[in-house]
C-alpha cells in the first residue's frame, strides 16, 4: 500500500512539475529538502509544506497567523516547544530564527510532523490535514 502510494505521488510530481512554474531554484530546494531524510512520507511530506505554505521560500512571512520561515512554523508552538516565555523579544528572536536559519526552520517541521504523527497513529492524511491546522 505505501510503496503505491509513494509511486502514485511520484508521477504525479513528476506529471505536473512545469505546470507549477517551478524554478530551478525551486527544485533544487525541493531536492535538499528531499535530501533530508530516507522516511518517504516525511520527505515528501516536508516538500509539499515548503511548496503549499511558503511556495518554497517565496512568502517567509503570514502576519496573519503569526507562522515563518520556509515551513510556515506557528510561532506560539515554536515559543511552547522551546520552552521559553512568550514575550515579544522571544518571539522576534525565534520568528527571525525561523527566517534565517533553514536548519531551525526544518527541525521545527520534523518535530511537528512527529508530534502529529504520533497523535494520529501514522494516519498521514490527519497528519497532512493537522499540520499548522490545516
Amino acid at each position: 500500500m505505501k510503496k503505491t502510494i509513494i509511486i502514485f505521488l511520484l508521477s504525479i510530481t513528476l506529471s505536473y512539475a512545469n505546470s507549477l512554474s517551478l524554478s530551478n531554484m525551486d527544485i533544487l530546494i525541493l531536492k535538499k529538502i528531499k535530501s533530508l531524510t530516507d522516511d518517504n512520507y516525511m520527505k515528501y511530506t516536508l516538500m509539499a509544506i515548503a511548496l503549499k505554505e511558503s511556495s518554497i521560500g517565496k512568502n517567509l512571512i503570514n502576519p496573519i497567523s503569526n507562522d515563518y520561515g520556509l515551513f510556515q512554523s506557528n510561532i506560539k508552538s515554536v515559543i511552547r516547544r522551546q520552552k521559553v516565555e512568550d514575550n515579544f523579544h522571544n518571539r522576534i528572536f525565534f520568528a527571525n530564527k525561523l527566517l534565517y536559519d533553514v536548519g531551525f526552520s526544518t527541525a521545527n517541521a520534523i518535530v511537528e510532523i512527529d508530534y502529529w504523527r504520533n497523535i494520529h497513529r501514522e494516519n498521514w492524511v490527519r497528519v497532512w490535514s493537522s499540520y499548522n491546522a490545516g
